[in-house]
């Protein structure tokens, strides 16, 4: 009976000013946009992989390893894909090509296939529309037409590869499992599998991807093949139509789980705006509700009246939420248009932007449980006595209250770790997350305490020492119904939250630049073998333009059979683990790099032939290697136990990532594989490019100046995507704020009349609010940003697997522009309280 009159009162109140319940709109669009958005590119690119998928990966299912497989593996899996239907072997890699038209050889993607089955689906668009079995021949190749552009051929002219020539049967024009290609930078080059035994670039230790695609009878368990597929294939990604190509469909999870927690961040930020905003309602109305108490209404009536008003005002805002995801999600296929030569077809997903709405409205109740179950405690006598010492509640009320306000947070914290959970699909990420907002919520409000005994304190024991502006100013903060610890903590979660964002940002960019092979030059040589090591030096090192020493740098291929006598097996690591360690590239090293740093141990001796083994310090947090370990790894055939003598730091100038050097004096005689670089001016380029190409043909030479812009484009691609969700957790912030201090303009105006009766002026009434806003907060920003550089530090060592630097640099800077922030919101809310004239409010009261 009472829903009708709720409605009413409620629907007056959000009349008599929708000014100041815009925030709460805009902070429920904010949180809504991002997640809808972000979700929902998500899963239209994934439904758009699941309706594409047998064409996107050109079988039923797939097995794709980077590590050669032997020759026992490759009989067994073949046998299995005959068994199941049909099966076909694609094997890709990379190399230079080169004509007789143009003396700039390019490098290409060179892809080996059996023309008289691939593709399993899908179609290849060739020209002249023949059959594959036609075109590819021993001796023939398909290119791409922009190869044959920078060649300067045409069909029927002949290419060099690998030292051998090959006609151009035809063009190129598209590929059905494109995306799924293990090299996909680089224009294309289509063989046949002699083809490409004919051109000898696949040798012991050559980079190399294979693909083993099936095409399976009706009835056949999938999964039941799968793990069949696994055992007989243990260092391989393994996926089928349902799941997409693993390597597209992983990236875009692991994106799609890092936007999702930015999108997070912007709803978790956007409701504690919500809850800010309520809460200085509810106090604005403290009197109203206490009249309605007094003339009979209950507590249960009276929450109800705001519960519908929160309900009211989450709609709108997830409404207008929902516009800004749909505008978002058509936004995110042009941002990355450049990353993806396949745009997603993004259809508008209503069914998950209800969801997104039904989160917002949720996270928006959860915040607002609080302040709405604090109407319980009004009471008529104590609310018209408030700001007198004796209304005060005592101690053990405070504590009673206390109990229930622990459990509440305690539902609010569990009901954000489910959203968490549900959005980054990781139980893991979602305790992390909570734990680390408890934690910040924890402190903030010690800081908030902390903050005003200080400024209590100070008022006290300077007396009229202290200037009186900034006495009025430190007083404001602990004035009776001040909501300073309150705005303290909001702000501060808000902060913290958009530092991450950007620090997170910066570390996995630092990451990419310094982990990329063009640290220490722009000129890359691959798969060098022993026997041409010497003969490359040499002719790299006599050309023009090379500046510096060329780096040639060795490894071989081992399997750890044991650790300390206990088999790899036995190890307490991960399967994934395991299965890496099959497979370990040992770095031979005589002595002490340069760009290595010792942190436990001591360097071999170079002429030393016994065998040793330094190990960087990720090696022992993944697999746990330690100093004075005795690992045994075959070699060739040969078993060589190494003693783990040093335990080393990399530096950013390490020209090749290693993880585990070995003495070079203890592998002569075993089968090395070398890899260069070398800094070149890029006029040089490609006259290195064309000389090694002549005498060593087999080599890979890449300009890493392309290659590092082309990741350098998709870096700057994914980044603009983060940045612009960052806005959005910027934009909540300020939201916040402002409606923090909006809350706050209701006691502000009484202040200014007082003060202005007593004969304050404009400018030092002015001044007494910054010094407010500007204590609030610099201090918001200094927690704020420390907590930033604590959870991006956990973020990153438990998630992203990468170093993390303190910021000092970043503190001291978000501690100035949140102090400047903090006035610029408060002025926008509170500017017009000063051209209030004391008699008009007075007469008010």
């Amino acid at each position: 009976m009472f829903l009708g009159t709720s409605a009413k009162i409620a629907w007056r109140e959000l009349r008599s000013a929708p000014s100041k319940f815009l925030f709460v709109v805009l902070a429920v669009a904010v949180g809504v946009g991002a997640l809808s958005g972000v979700k929902g590119f998500g899963l239209a690119f994934k439904s758009m992989l699941l309706r594409n998928a047998k064409q996107l990966i050109a079988a039923d299912l797939q097995a794709q390893t980077w590590a050669g497989p032997t020759d026992e593996q490759v009989r067994k899996v073949t046998e299995i894909g005959k068994r199941a239907g049909t099966f076909t072997q694609v094997t890709e890699t990379v190399s230079m090509a080169g004509s007789a038209n143009s003396r700039v050889p390019q490098m290409v993607s060179v892809k080996a296939i059996d023309p008289t089955v691939y593709p399993l689906y899908g179609q290849l668009s060739v020209t002249p529309q023949k059959s594959l079995c036609e075109l590819l021949k021993p001796d023939t190749a398909l290119v791409n037409p922009e190869l044959m552009l920078r060649l300067r051929v045409k069909p029927g002219d002949a290419i060099r590869l690998g030292g051998h020539t090959y006609t151009i049967a035809g063009s190129l024009d598209t590929e059905p499992d494109r995306l799924a290609s293990g090299f996909g930078p680089g224009m294309r080059v289509l063989v046949s599998r002699e083809g490409l035994a004919r051109s000898g670039l696949i040798q012991f230790g050559s980079r190399a991807a294979q693909r083993f695609l099936f095409r399976l009878n009706p009835g056949v368990n999938v999964d039941r093949l799968t793990s069949e597929i696994k055992a007989s294939l243990p260092r391989s990604f393994i996926s089928d139509y349902r799941d997409g190509d693993p390597a597209v469909g992983k990236g875009i999870d692991n994106a799609t789980i890092f936007l999702s927690l930015v999108s997070l961040v912007a709803l978790i930020v956007g409701s504690l705006g919500v809850a800010m905003a309520m809460y200085s309602h509810l106090q604005q109305k403290m009197d109203t509700i206490a009249i309605m108490k007094a003339v009979g209404a209950r507590s249960k009536q009276i929450m109800q009246i705001y519960l519908l008003q929160t309900l009211w005002l989450g709609i709108a805002g997830g409404i207008i939420g929902v516009a800004i995801g749909a505008i978002v999600q058509k936004s995110f296929p042009v941002l990355i248009q450049r990353v993806f030569a396949m745009l997603p077809e993004v259809t508008f997903d209503w069914s998950f932007s209800l969801q997104g709405m039904c989160l917002g409205v949720l996270a928006t109740l959860l915040f607002t449980v609080p302040p709405l179950l604090s109407i319980r405690g009004i009471r008529p006598s104590l609310v018209f006595r408030r700001d007198m010492p004796e209304a005060k509640k005592r101690w053990r009320e405070r504590l009673s209250e206390a109990g229930s306000s622990v459990i509440v947070a305690a539902l609010i914290l569990a009901g954000f770790g489910l959203i968490t959970v549900w959005l980054s699909d990781s139980w893991k990420m979602g305790a992390y997350f909570i734990a680390g907002l408890a934690a910040s919520l924890l402190i903030l409000s010690l800081a908030a305490r902390g903050l005003l005994r200080s400024m209590r304190a100070i008022v006290r024991l300077s007396g009229t020492r202290l200037p009186s502006v900034f006495r009025h100013g430190f007083a404001n903060l602990y004035r009776p119904g001040n909501q300073a610890g309150s705005v303290l903590a909001a702000l501060g979660i808000g902060v913290m939250f958009t530092l991450t964002t950007y620090l997170l940002q910066r570390t996995i960019l630092r990451e990419v630049q310094t982990e990329g092979p063009g640290r220490s030059g722009n000129v890359f040589l691959l798969d060098v073998q022993a026997s041409q090591r010497d003969g490359l030096f040499a002719l790299v090192q006599s050309e023009p333009g090379v500046s510096g020493k060329v780096s040639l740098i060795g490894y071989v291929i081992g399997r750890l059979f044991d650790k300390n006598g206990t088999p790899v097996a036995q190890l307490p690591i991960t399967q994934e683990r395991k299965d890496n360690l099959q497979t370990s590239r040992l770095t031979m090293a005589a002595g002490r790099p340069e760009e290595v740093e010792i942190v436990k141990g001591k360097w071999w001796d170079p002429n030393d032939p016994r065998p040793a083994m330094a190990i960087a310090e990720e090696q022992e947090r993944f697999y746990g290697f330690r100093y004075h370990d005795r690992l045994r790894y075959q070699i060739a055939g040969k078993m060589v136990e190494f003693p783990v003598v040093a335990v080393f730091r990399r530096s950013a100038r390490t020209p090749v990532r290693y993880d585990l050097l070995v003495s070079s004096a203890s592998m002569k005689g075993m089968p090395a594989v070398y890899v260069g670089s070398a800094r070149v001016d890029p006029k040089s380029v490609p006259v290195i490019e064309e000389a090694v190409f002549e005498k060593f043909p087999t080599v890979t030479v890449m300009n890493l100046a392309e290659i590092l812009r082309r990741v350098q484009e998709a870096v700057d691609q994914v980044a603009l995507v983060i940045r612009f969700l960052a806005a959005f957790a910027i934009l909540a912030g300020i939201i916040i704020l402002s409606a923090s201090v909006a809350g706050s303009r209701y006691r502000r105006i009484r202040e200014v009349a007082v003060l202005k009766t007593l004969g304050a002026t404009k400018g030092r009434i002015t001044s007494i609010f910054s010094i407010e806003f500007s204590i609030l907060g610099a201090v918001a920003g200094f927690i704020g940003g420390l907590l930033a550089n604590i959870f991006s530090k956990i973020i990153t060592e438990r998630f992203v697997e990468a170093s993390f630097d303190f910021d000092w640099i970043s503190i001291l800077a978000v501690t100035v522009l949140t102090a400047l922030l903090a006035n610029l919101a408060g002025w926008l809310a509170s500017a017009r309280i000063l051209d209030q004239r004391p008699l008009e409010v007075l007469r008010g009261e």
